[in-house]
């Protein structure tokens, strides 16, 4: 076999090789560009929201929590905290136990069920932009979008009109904020799960796609040095040739 024949053999693995591989090297190539360029504290979108916790007014009257542990006594957690709520700051007594988490009036002692009136005020107060305009507050027991893990349902999803599309999602319990999303952190997820080809959970570094397109790749880089030898040895010749 001539070394013109095994060039050509060469160059149509190499050709065949980068059309199945090309691909994914520029895929991979945008979405390291995408997630190196913006900050990952941004991605996570910490300037959107701000604490709104308060300290308690000396001269609330408030149940002592022995009361609270004879009233719930499968009570496992009890945090004195405050709580933006029907329109004034409140104290609250935040209860957790194996029927997970709960609400009281630390004055009463009566459980806090909130409203969608209630959560969208939370959600603006712990909105930290100028101008909070609220597009839109669902209340979500199933079907959640990819952006949310499912083991947090039921939740409240507050949706904000503003340049990044916020979505702050809040706890139908207590109201605390668990996750909140953003444009830029929706496309961060989606180069991620482009660029770890994990395409359900996007969470899987170790897939066999991934690692089959890795080894392929280092085929194709392969092909492409031994292409570069067969170039360099034929131009030597012909220059040799023509001397």
């Amino acid at each position: 076999m001539t070394q013109v024949t095994r060039s050509s053999r060469w160059r149509v693995w190499h050709r065949w090789l980068s059309l199945i591989f090309g691909v994914q090297m520029v895929l991979w190539a945008i979405s390291g560009a995408y997630m190196v360029f913006f900050d990952l504290d941004y991605i996570h979108g910490d300037h959107l929201v701000q604490e709104i916790t308060q300290p308690v007014a000396q001269e609330v009257d408030v149940r002592p929590i022995d009361d609270v542990l004879a009233a719930y006594p499968h009570t496992q957690n009890i945090t004195f905290k405050t709580l933006w709520y029907q329109g004034q700051q409140q104290a609250v007594y935040k209860l957790s136990g194996h029927n997970g988490e709960q609400l009281l009036n630390a004055s009463t002692l009566m459980p806090i069920a909130l409203s969608a009136e209630d959560i969208e005020a939370l959600a603006i107060r712990y909105y930290a932009l100028d101008d909070p305009k609220v597009e839109s507050v669902v209340y979500m027991t199933e079907n959640p979008p990819t952006e949310l893990n499912p083991a947090l349902l039921p939740i409240w999803q507050v949706n904000f009109d503003d340049f990044g599309s916020t979505s702050l999602y809040l706890s139908e319990n207590t109201g605390e904020m668990l996750v909140k999303r953003h444009t830029f952190w929706r496309g961060f997820d989606i180069f991620w799960m482009i660029h770890i080809m994990d395409y359900e959970d996007r969470v899987d570094i170790e897939s066999w796609w991934l690692q089959a397109f890795i080894i392929g790749t280092f085929i194709l880089m392969i092909t492409g040095a031994v292409l570069l030898v067969y170039t360099i040895s034929f131009k030597r010749k012909s220059s040799g040739g023509a001397a």
